[in-house]
């Protein structure tokens, strides 16, 4: 073999590793963000799952209008959801205002008020807050009791995340819903 053959196959086996490399960086990508979306879909469907478990009694509908300046201590007690966090902590949520989007609204169009709920959630336990998860979610909860229906409320949680992503940061938003019924569950 000669020189120029063997420099030859060497451009061309750093060319097969370099695409193998990307490749390879691009799956782990992927998969990661598949983590992270799980993870939050999974946090998301917790609190729905906590709201959708209170007595039908209790769970009072979204008001109809911003109270006040539209911070917490405005807000009349019995629109102000207590749940339990990622990490098991007491937080508070206060109900959106009005009736719930019945399709993915354009996220500048949501309140920005108490009504937001904003956490960070560390998917990977690595105590960094760079590459934190940061989760944004409005809940309403609006009777469906009329017409054919009967004492049924519906809550729906939408929700966004923002990822980093190396020197990038990703935004990402999905909305849950369900039904509840005042026949016990229990």
């Amino acid at each position: 073999m000669t020189l120029i053959e063997v420099m030859i196959a060497g451009v061309i086996l750093t060319m097969v590793m370099l695409g193998v490399l990307q490749g390879t960086l691009q799956s782990r990508r992927m998969t990661e963000g598949s983590i992270r979306q799980a993870t939050v879909a999974s946090l998301v469907q917790g609190y729905l799952e906590q709201i959708k478990g209170f007595k039908y009694e209790t769970l009072t509908v979204s008001p109809s209008a911003t109270p006040g300046t539209g911070l917490v201590s405005d807000w009349d007690p019995s629109n102000i959801v207590l749940l339990k966090d990622s990490t098991q902590s007491n937080i508070t949520i206060c109900l959106a205002v009005g009736t719930a989007p019945t399709s993915l609204p354009n996220i500048s169009t949501l309140p920005t008020d108490a009504s937001l709920h904003t956490e960070n959630v560390d998917i990977d336990n690595n105590n960094s807050n760079n590459d934190d998860t940061v989760l944004n979610m409005w809940v309403w909860v609006n009777s469906l009791t009329g017409g054919n229906v009967a004492d049924c409320k519906s809550i729906v949680i939408v929700y966004q995340w923002k990822v980093r992503d190396g020197g990038r940061v990703h935004v990402y938003s999905d909305m849950m819903r369900t039904i509840r019924s005042s026949i016990p569950t229990d």
